[in-house]
């Protein structure tokens, strides 16, 4: 219900991760946010896995079909806020879209997205979580997409190019208990079923044209697109101020307890590592690989212990998946055009016309619970700060979050909701 005094509140609009396949906004309850913060708090549910996110389509790049509709479903959100936020108070020129994991690429994707109206949000917060990331986008989503048709007895076309809506129209016969129960396992590290290239939500090559505007000791994804002029702004980028942040570290949850205590030997690593590095990377894989071990080990130990060599592997995972595409993602995001016009005849554009630049931070969330699913010294896992920034150590927690906080939690969430807030309030 909208106040008596309508005053317009800021909105926050929360996208939730944990992963592609599963998770729900429910369990994120905004009130202990809206409280404190005088701020509408928005959580949602979008369509995950197959239903969200299969897509059959062989030529992205001369026939556009959605094949997003977790992204659309999100979409559709944000224009249900801008249109209906205003009776329950909040103000539909002032929101923030803010995500985690999966839920932050999610709102990366959003945020370069031609099919996001200039307007539906003013502001971007990712939570661990990029565009750019390895795990963010699938691609080759034809391949997964086949092989669940082949496990519900659909047949295969031959031309695909020309007839895959058939394989599409099949599976929509099939029922969703019979879809759900195939089990298609992606390679490690990587998604059978999440955002993909389907060239409308996401336009081909978009990698390439975020990063051809950085130079080419960014490049990964080829020669600089001729139209290109690097240090030219990325429109849909820079309209966006942007808080994003990474924990210290992200990859741990990913090993299993046994390792976590006791560490692994230099053979283990390299095995994980290799594995990562041939899931992620298409060229130089040898290269890379030894690039990346000669980096993350400590060289002036003579004896490399199971222990450091299990943190230099976690540190690597980390960074390779989380930290390094969020850190791109925020020197994108702070790209200005700073060429004048090449035509004498033009006058610049006055200061007092110009558009206030978009505002970017960067956060490290270093904190270790006295209560939580880690040892300490472990540093800080992939999660361990979304307590804190919805408030859960303030009532004594909620939901799926920790019950027990110290004094200093408590009053650590409270700095942080705060520095939230007033992000969401003013950028």
């Amino acid at each position: 219900m909208a106040d008596n005094n309508s005053r317009k509140h800021p909105v926050l609009l929360y996208i939730h991760g944990e992963s592609y396949d599963w998770g729900s906004g429910n369990p994120y309850d905004g009130s202990v946010l809206a409280s404190y913060t005088d701020q509408v708090i928005v959580t949602m549910n979008y369509r995950l896995g197959v239903l969200g996110f299969l897509n059959a389509n062989m030529a992205p790049q001369t026939k556009a079909r959605v094949a997003n509709y977790g992204l659309m479903d999100q979409i559709a959100a944000l224009q249900w806020v801008n249109e209906h936020i205003a009776l329950f108070g909040g103000d539909p020129n002032n929101v923030t879209l803010m995500g985690q994991g999966t839920g932050a690429a999610c709102v990366h994707f959003l945020a370069i997205s031609p099919t996001v109206v200039r307007g539906l949000f003013k502001r971007a917060i990712l939570l661990s979580g990029s565009a750019l990331s390895s795990w963010a986008v699938v691609e080759d989503p034809v391949s997964y997409a086949l092989k669940l048709a082949k496990a519900v007895n659909c047949t295969i076309p031959n031309d695909l190019f020309k007839n895959n809506e058939l394989i599409v129209d099949c599976l929509r016969d099939r029922s969703l208990e019979e879809l759900m129960k195939v089990n298609i396992q992606p390679p490690t590290f990587l998604s059978a079923f999440g955002p993909s290239v389907d060239g409308v939500v996401i336009k081909p090559d978009f990698q390439k044209d975020l990063l051809s505007y950085m130079g080419p000791e960014f490049q990964g994804f080829g020669p600089l697109p001729k139209k290109a002029e690097h240090g030219a702004p990325i429109t849909s980028n820079n309209k966006y101020d942007l808080l994003f942040g990474v924990t210290t570290s992200e990859a741990l949850w990913k090993f299993a307890e046994k390792d976590v205590q006791q560490g692994f030997e230099g053979e283990r690593r390299d095995r994980i590592i290799r594995t990562y590095v041939r899931n992620a990377y298409v060229y130089h894989l040898t290269e890379i690989f030894y690039t990346v071990v000669n980096e993350y080990t400590d060289w002036e130990r003579t004896v490399q212990h199971p222990v450091n060599t299990k943190d230099a592997c976690v540190q690597a995972l980390s960074d390779a998946q989380f930290v390094a595409p969020l850190v791109q993602t925020g020197d994108l995001f702070t790209l200005r055009h700073t060429k004048k016009p090449n035509n004498p005849h033009i006058a610049p554009i006055p200061e007092s016309e110009k558009e206030p630049l978009p505002k970017t931070y960067f956060y490290v969330f270093d904190y270790q619970m006295k209560d939580g699913d880690y040892p300490q010294k472990m540093g800080s896992v992939h999660g361990e700060e979304l307590p804190f920034v919805f408030g859960a150590p303030l009532v004594d927690g909620f939901g799926h979050f920790p019950r027990n906080y110290t004094r200093s939690e408590v009053a650590l969430s409270e700095s942080i909701v705060q520095f939230f807030a007033n992000f969401v309030r003013t950028g």
